[in-house]
């Protein structure tokens, strides 16, 4: 698998994780606006993990990823919509509305 094949599916799922996983941790607990501030910067702290990992621990920089800073941007899109779905999702689901 290429490597900018693997940092966008594993943003992808590291997204659906994330938004399923902060829900349902925090259901309950948190309410309005907090709760989308908890959850969102979850998110940014799980996406900013991400990049720290594709960098420096699997070693993807501009020659395996063809760009410079691929490593931030590829596949930002595609977590931002996933999370929200799955934030989505499970907010509806576990009935916190």
């Amino acid at each position: 698998m290429k490597p900018s094949s693997v940092v966008y599916w594993s943003r992808f799922f590291i997204a659906l994780a994330t938004g399923f996983g902060s829900v349902y941790a925090f259901k309950g607990t948190l309410s309005g606006d907090v709760s989308t501030f908890v959850y969102a910067t979850l998110a940014v702290a799980v996406y900013a993990v991400t990049a720290v990992l594709y960098r420096y621990m699997l070693r993807y920089g501009e020659v395996e990823l063809k760009g410079k800073n691929k490593y931030i941007t590829l596949g930002i899109g595609t977590f931002i919509f996933a999370w929200m779905a799955a934030v989505i999702l499970t907010y509806t689901v576990l009935g916190l509305h």
